[in-house]
């Protein structure tokens, strides 16, 4: 019989501080998601150093909030309040250090922990259990992620493959100063929606190879993945319903 390895004093202190605040987390890291993603890129536009702070600062409480729901969970918690703190931190010094290079780094680590974010909420979607609101809400913050994930990933793609896409906002990333970079990322987040909903105007149109496979695997997950999730759903509802015939 194996022991568990008890967990940090360190982490079982920050598990207990954050506690009270994991009931609503799902909620809150649907809300700032909505507001980043889709608010924000209508509003904010001008690119002054307030607007990035805003960007920044609502990242932060997407990823703090993360954290917050993974805390009943020691070894996740512990990698997601890592990752999510590096970023935090380097959003932060990327203030003080506004050229492309910085941009680069600082959307690296944004990408990488959105990707991990997405990561444990999928186990909390797709794990066993009773359908509930957080369960609902968590599958509508891994699509929005995948959205907001592949907005980063095209980007950076456009910074280290110039001329990687054609159409309306080529070269918003590569190639050019800070505030131009930061000013297209509202049109990554476009483009990656358009595709992940295949919806495809056309006006950006993919052109080296990676970012037409990047395309094409948001595409197909954009199909795919509101089956899956429709059909996990159910199946979890059945089985608890069935499982509440038998007692």
């Amino acid at each position: 019989m194996q022991t568990r390895t008890p967990s940090p004093a360190w982490l079982r202190h920050w598990q207990r501080v954050v506690a009270p605040l994991r009931a609503p987390s799902m909620n809150i890291m649907l809300a700032l998601l909505v507001v980043m993603v889709f608010v924000v890129p209508a509003l904010f536009t001008s690119n002054t150093f307030a607007d990035r702070i805003i960007q920044d600062l609502l990242l932060a409480g997407v990823l703090l909030s993360g954290v917050v729901n993974a805390s009943d969970r020691s070894k996740a918690f512990a990698l997601v309040l890592v990752v999510a703190l590096l970023a935090i931190a380097l959003r932060v010094a990327g203030w003080f250090s506004p050229d492309s290079l910085s941009s680069a780094i600082r959307n690296e680590a944004a990408l990488l922990s959105l990707a991990l974010l997405g990561a444990v909420v999928g186990r909390e979607v797709f794990g066993a259990g009773h359908v509930d609101r957080d369960r609902v809400c968590g599958a509508i913050v891994i699509y929005i992620l995948a959205g907001a994930v592949c907005a980063d990933a095209y980007q950076l793609i456009d910074f280290y493959v110039p001329g990687a896409f054609a159409g309306a906002f080529s070269g918003a990333f590569s190639g050019v100063g800070p505030q131009q970079a930061q000013a297209g990322h509202s049109s990554w987040v476009y483009f990656s929606f358009v595709s992940l909903t295949s919806v495809g105007y056309g006006d950006i149109v993919p052109v080296a190879p990676v970012a037409r496979s990047l395309a094409n695997l948001e595409a197909l997950l954009g199909q795919l993945y509101p089956a899956i999730v429709l059909a996990r759903l159910v199946s979890l509802q059945l089985a608890s319903g069935n499982a509440g015939k038998r007692s």
